[in-house]
């Protein structure tokens, strides 16, 4: 399931909407005459995995989920986001806009799938199997978007011209609701695996695993536990033994770690590879070796925000995951660019933080182009199952625990990092081994949000941070074309 051509996704798109026009179109791909067949089906849900693949989403979604964090900022003073890095935000900033625009392009997909179903003659433990993928991708763009909005519009159905297309916000309630019912959903009809040229699809184990994060984030930390177990209890994943190998060519994609990736393809079609490592290389360096590498996202350091705040100072001393989550001064990196004798960062850093990012930077190889990795990047791997089973465990219990079932868990995440084990975990503990765990993979702001800590630990990290701002403006644009829509406030 690696590559999604965009011209299937505009097919899809298409196809989803009746003419205006009483005409068949050029192609003859109607509605009328398309899903009819499982193969028909299984197309319309590849097409809606694509908007995951779309730049807007995993290749500049660090912009929107990284940047008003305090482990990323912009490499530079880029108008597009660097608003977002000093809340100064506001609707018209286009990453708050793009962000939006491809979660609802991929609800509209899941819903063409999940309306049109009902008109074939698949059998129905088939038509569930294609249901639970529909509802898994609808429910995966719906919790970024509640979490990021606040209440938004909840829509099911595709847009068709005989319906009012203008939809109200949703209370937060019901949206979570219907998210937690898609992913149950999921979870009861999809596969446990999948193989072949189905490796990467929505499984069991992922619909578990985000309901698992659905519940931590709603604090329900008893459906937490249990949804969190569930996915440990199956016994088809286990932490890589190297931390390293969920971000090297040869063993990232799809490994055991691997609960749930966006997939891609180097050097294929425009919008089928990975395009982080263009945002994250470091500028000048020549590591990816064409006009790529702009350091337009680098980790936070002393040398820019308050000391002891960033990511830069939060690992421990020995922990395994420093080097390969950002790169510091004189580290060498043998496998980026081997055939040059790898690559070693420079004594003075490469940029206005004398760090960069290392995660997702791979360098240059035969199926590494301009904008382009095959590297897959994660949702969900099983070290964030991992946490997510301890914490819950830990809030059942007020907040700190000594269990040894919270610690057997918890302590697994650290010992692959080679660091001691410890014997009581609590808050700050939890929350600082997810930082260093799952640092730019897209979790951290959404950390600090849910757990009340996202004002606090940005201020003293020297950011102008206010109540509001746990929540984005909704796009300036979406308000002047849907006039039920409603600012949030303190925009």
């Amino acid at each position: 399931m690696k590559i999604y051509t965009p011209l299937l996704v505009s097919a899809m798109l298409l196809m989803s909407c009746e003419s205006i026009l009483d005409k068949q179109p050029l192609d003859q791909l109607t509605t009328d005459n398309f899903y009819r067949s499982a193969s028909d089906i299984n197309s319309a849900i590849l097409a809606a995995y694509a908007p995951m693949q779309d730049i807007d989403w995993t290749g500049k979604g660090w912009m929107m989920l990284e940047v008003p964090s305090d482990n990323g900022q912009p490499g530079g003073t880029d108008p597009e986001f660097s608003p977002i890095d000093n809340f100064t935000v506001n609707g018209d900033t286009p990453p708050v806009g793009a962000f939006w625009a491809i979660h609802y392009r991929q609800i509209t997909y899941a819903n063409v799938v999940l309306d049109k179903l009902g008109n074939t003659d698949i059998d129905e433990a088939q038509k569930n199997a294609f249901a639970g993928e529909a509802r898994f991708l609808r429910a995966l763009a719906y919790f970024d978007l509640v979490r990021i909005f606040g209440a938004i519009p909840l829509i099911t159905t595709p847009p068709s011209y005989d319906q009012d297309l203008l939809f109200p916000r949703s209370n937060i309630n019901d949206v979570y609701s219907l998210i937690k019912e898609d992913l149950s959903f999921a979870a009861e009809h999809l596969p446990k695996v999948w193989t072949g040229q189905d490796l990467g699809r929505a499984s069991k184990g992922a619909a578990m695993g985000i309901l698992a994060k659905v519940h931590l984030t709603r604090r329900e930390f008893g459906q937490a536990r249990d949804r969190a177990k569930a996915v440990i209890d199956l016994g088809i994943y286990a932490l890589m033994e190297n931390y390293a190998d969920n971000w090297e060519l040869s063993t990232a994609d799809n490994n055991k770690e691997s609960i749930f990736e966006v997939q891609f393809t180097g050097c294929a079609a425009f919008g089928t590879g990975n395009s982080r490592q263009a945002f994250y290389a470091p500028w000048g360096e020549g590591i990816t070796k064409d006009r790529d590498g702009w350091g337009s996202h680098i980790p936070t350091s002393p040398v820019n925000n308050n000391p002891n705040t960033t990511i830069t100072d939060a690992f421990e001393n020995g922990d395994l995951r420093k080097d390969v989550t950002i790169m510091t001064p004189n580290t060498f990196y043998p496998t980026i660019n081997p055939e040059d004798g790898g690559y070693t960062y420079p004594q003075g850093g490469a940029s206005a933080s004398a760090v960069n990012i290392k995660k997702y930077v791979v360098g240059s190889a035969s199926n590494v182009c301009f904008m382009s990795t095959p590297i897959n990047a994660h949702v969900l791997r099983y070290a964030d199952v991992l946490l997510i089973y301890a914490e819950a465990l830990m809030e059942i219990t007020g907040g700190e625990t000594t269990s040894p079932e919270a610690l057997l868990y918890f302590n697994k995440v650290r010992e692959r990092a080679g660091l001691d084990k410890l014997e009581k975990l609590d808050r700050e503990v939890m929350l600082h081994e997810r930082r260093v765990e799952l640092a730019f993979e897209n979790q951290r702001w959404f950390d600090l949000v849910r757990t009340g800590k996202a004002v606090e630990t940005l201020t003293l990290h020297g950011k102008n941070i206010q109540e509001h701002h746990v929540l984005f403006p909704i796009p300036s644009g979406e308000l002047e074309i849907n006039p039920k829509l409603t600012q949030n406030p303190g925009y």
